[in-house]
């Protein structure tokens, strides 16, 4: 197609574009600075507390977790600090890194394109809360941008050098989920026409990024075996990763729905489709190379079954860069094709106030952590050292116990394989192993959540265990019940052993 000088109006709406999503970005920014780490960042959090104690993970820390989940995680305290400032200048850093790959990805094309993706991006994840900050989805899906950031500049600057980061990053991206695997190495083996059509060696390019694997599967063996913990990690991938990716799972129809962020992105979408269909001069493997990610993400989001928010976030970084790319690039062509770039630029531009709005609103709720630790506190604080068991999903029971400095009585931090949603049927080989070590070394008191998998809030859950509802009722006895969320029925109660004290500081409550 044919390209033309681009008229002024164009030049005020790019100018316009750069300064409404870098204005929306920094309002996030600012808004959320004293938002607290809650929901998954606990057990992160909490599992690196834990070795830092003595425990191994998968040995002595029963979780379906992926090595680089808890070594990353690892790497992100040390380097910004435990509290919620440092997790805070973490989810920063990470969409910073997105946004500055994409644009790398985007500036032979348009480098507005690739801020373009990773504002939104930023803004979209912002708006969902704090609850998907710093999560695994995200950080796998700045790996992978960034890798492809440089797999792209390797061969745009014939520097097969720029392979090793490329295979490392995105083998770290494996080391949380294992589905980046694949996108990997399909990357990889796209990379090889271009190169062949360049009669340039294939080999260097294909040397670095296997070395790039290799360093990054150092790494995660190297995790494994500082703990002592292979033979555990892959006995629990035979047996609680199975049953968690068999629970809570929604179905087809479903997952499709939850897709688009928001409704209004369908009409985008179309837009977006027509201008992929309608420009033709950068058909090449770098566009390809976007399209696999784009159904790498939607695969992901769908294989995993459980339609989390953060379970699109793959899915959501591409198709915004794709769409920055479309969009800004018809602009400079002539004809409706660039009022079509304009209008779906402009119509996605439209959607930030309510974004911001969203933003603006959102208040991290983190009452019931506040509350279980005024409890613990009451009952004995550090006395209670190895004393507490959790019996938790992610709703604040860990988050309590990390901001407490308490040791968590056993290797059990959820309860998902004890007690399942309706018609699953839970983990009889870890509730056995729970159960007996519960009657044999009891915890002086456990915190009983209503979060659950896929099921309701509900205190109701443990009542698909008759034996640990007698051993319950057996040997403990109610402290005390607590609503912290009367909208979603969200609350926790604490029982105490009957048979000794659990260094109780009121006089009332000893017994």
């Amino acid at each position: 197609m044919e390209r033309a000088p681009a008229p002024r109006f164009i030049g005020i709406f790019r100018a316009a574009s750069i300064v409404i999503l870098c204005s929306a970005a920094f309002f996030f920014a600012y808004r959320s600075i004293n938002w607290s780490w809650q929901w998954d960042t606990s057990p992160m959090h909490y599992v690196n507390f834990m070795m830092d104690h003595g425990k191994a993970p998968y040995r002595d820390i029963v979780d379906m977790n992926m090595p680089g989940s808890y070594f990353i995680e690892g790497w992100a305290l040390r380097i910004f600090g435990p509290g919620d400032l440092g997790w805070r200048l973490y989810d920063f850093f990470l969409l910073a890194v997105l946004t500055a790959s994409m644009i790398v990805i985007a500036w032979p094309y348009d480098w507005l394109a690739g801020l373009f993706g990773g504002a939104m991006f930023t803004i979209i994840h912002g708006a969902e809360g704090a609850g998907n900050a710093a999560q695994r989805e995200e950080v796998m899906t700045v790996l992978i941008v960034a890798g492809i950031a440089f797999a792209f500049s390797a061969l745009r600057a014939r520097r097969p050098l720029l392979m090793l980061p490329f295979g490392f990053l995105v083998w770290l991206a494996v080391s949380l989920k294992p589905t980046a695997g694949p996108l990997g190495l399909i990357l990889l083996l796209m990379s090889i026409p271009p190169l062949r059509r360049r009669k340039e060696a294939v080999m260097p390019y294909l040397g670095f990024a296997l070395l790039g694997f290799a360093a990054a599967s150092l790494i995660i063996a190297g995790f494994l075996l500082r703990y002592h913990a292979t033979g555990d990690f892959l006995s629990i991938t035979k047996r609680l990763l199975p049953y968690y990716a068999g629970v809570g799972n929604l179905d087809i129809a479903t997952l499709l729905i939850l897709l688009p962020p928001r409704i209004a992105f369908i009409p985008l979408l179309l837009i977006t489709l027509i201008l992929t269909l309608r420009n033709k001069d950068w058909k090449n493997w770098e566009r390809q190379a976007l399209a696999v990610t784009i159904c790498f993400g939607a695969l992901s989001f769908v294989a995993q079954r459980k339609g989390f928010a953060y379970h699109r976030y793959p899915l959501s970084a591409f198709l915004l860069l794709w769409m920055g790319l479309e969009f800004y690039r018809a602009m400079k062509l002539q004809g409706w094709t660039r009022g079509l770039g304009l209008t779906g630029a402009a119509g996605v531009l439209l959607l930030i106030p309510g974004y911001c709005f969203t933003i603006y609103e959102t208040k991290p709720n983190v009452v019931l952590t506040d509350e279980l630790m005024q409890d613990l506190e009451r009952l004995g604080g550090p006395k209670l050292q190895n004393q507490v068991q959790c019996l938790d999903m992610v709703s604040g029971c860990l988050s309590a116990l990390y901001r407490l400095g308490l040791v968590h009585h056993t290797g059990f931090l959820g309860d998902f394989m004890l007690f399942g949603p309706a018609g699953s049927q839970p983990s009889a080989y870890y509730r056995n192993m729970f159960l007996e070590d519960a009657q044999h070394n009891p915890p002086g008191v456990i915190v009983l959540t209503t979060s659950g998998l896929g099921q309701p809030e509900s205190f109701e859950k443990i009542t698909q265990w008759p034996q640990f509802v007698e051993f319950l009722n057996s040997n403990y006895s109610l402290d005390v019940t607590r609503i912290s969320d009367p909208s979603s029925s969200r609350g926790y109660r604490i029982y105490l052993l009957k048979s000794r004290n659990v260094a109780l500081t009121d006089p009332h409550l000893r017994r």
